[in-house]
């Protein structure tokens, strides 16, 4: 949505440099680091190749992937263990800058699976109670999450939303993230990306193709599209063929319990929808 936006941004002194970009100039920004150039070389290169060299006010950068991927969005109790370490890599290449960590969190009985079924464009090689077998789901908590992104000293600043309620806020969200002024001269819309496939049409399709195995990109496509087609995903969808009732609405219930924490916690800012009396 800022991509449909990018020109009035960059009038608003908003950089918004592309995925690729980024993961270039932050890969180069590591090597710099490692082969123990000065920071300040560091830094400068890496907001040349960021900026192209142009005078912005605030550079954002969107990346699903800062802590890991969804071959491995949970460690043992953890969502994205190495969060810490990223975010202190980044916060050396910035030299200084400041910075602030924009995320939103999502119910843990609808994201899970829908990494899983994700994760099935990346590889097919784990059944799904592979993919979750040494996850503690109930001790799972995006506010252990904000804490280790903050160091655990409240120095980082947060912005987070529930993903729940984008639909109703995205304009907020988008506002937050960039700066401007007035959000309602942006154009875009709130319905996700990812509706993808369903988890029962990701464990369906593993099955399927652990019985019939594809040779080319090609013909793992054409499959794909066939179960997305018949299991296409449905929005914020908590049902789980794999486990039992009682543990979906446990983490339901944990998350809300989280959600009123995250509320309260330090440098933490939270946006949620307008309530009208």
């Amino acid at each position: 949505m800022l991509a449909q936006n990018q020109e009035h941004l960059e009038e608003q002194g908003v950089c918004l440099p592309s995925s690729e970009v980024a993961e270039k100039a932050f890969a180069a920004a590591l090597a710099g680091v490692r082969a123990e150039k000065s920071i300040g070389q560091v830094n400068a290169a890496l907001m040349s190749a960021l900026t192209k060299d142009k005078e912005y006010r605030r550079i954002v950068l969107i990346d699903p992937n800062i802590s890991g991927t969804v071959l491995r969005p949970v460690g043992r109790e953890y969502f994205y263990p190495r969060i810490g370490n990223a975010i202190s890599r980044m916060q050396t290449m910035l030299d200084g800058l400041p910075m602030r960590l924009f995320i939103s969190v999502r119910n843990p009985a609808s994201f899970i699976p829908s990494c899983y079924a994700e994760s099935l464009r990346l590889s097919t090689k784990a059944s799904f109670e592979t993919y979750i077998s040494e996850t503690n789901l109930q001790r799972l908590r995006w506010s252990d999450f904000l804490h280790r992104a903050q160091m655990k000293k409240g120095q980082m600043p947060v912005t987070t939303w529930r993903y729940e309620d984008y639909p109703f806020i995205w304009r907020d969200v988008a506002q937050a993230i960039t700066g401007i002024p007035n959000k309602e001269v942006l154009v875009g819309d709130p319905a996700p990306l990812n509706k993808g496939i369903s988890l029962r049409g990701a464990i369906l399709m593993h099955t399927y193709l652990s019985d019939h195995p594809t040779k080319t990109k090609d013909q793992f496509d054409r499959i794909r599209k066939v179960f997305e087609e018949k299991y296409p995903s449905v929005e914020n969808e908590v049902y789980n063929p794999t486990w039992p009732a009682e543990l979906t609405m446990g983490m339901m219930e944990n998350y809300e319990d989280d959600w009123y924490y995250i509320e309260r916690m330090e440098n933490v800012e939270t946006i949620q929808p307008r309530v009208f009396s």
